[in-house]
């Protein structure tokens, strides 16, 4: 049997059953290293971010859009 210590800032985390089902990376710690593995995957959450701030009602378009919804339920 091979022990091997913990890596810090490199946790497992369990799902409601109890298996070992997601890894929290530090991104401080080990962003460097674990980069490239996510630009593989494509993904990078700043530029999703971004796109998705962009695309954002303003504070005016949510209050008509909810007050719209809100008059719907009201009529049925």
């Amino acid at each position: 049997m091979i022990i091997m210590a913990q890596a810090t800032g490199i946790k497992y985390e369990k799902d409601s059953k109890g298996v070992k089902r997601y890894v929290r990376i530090d991104l401080k710690k080990h962003g460097k290293e674990i980069e490239p593995f996510l630009k593989k995957l494509d993904i990078n959450n700043d530029l999703q971010f971004e796109d998705e701030w962009s695309n954002s009602l303003t504070t005016e378009q949510f209050r008509k859009k909810m007050h719209s919804r809100i008059k719907k339920w009201k009529e049925k």
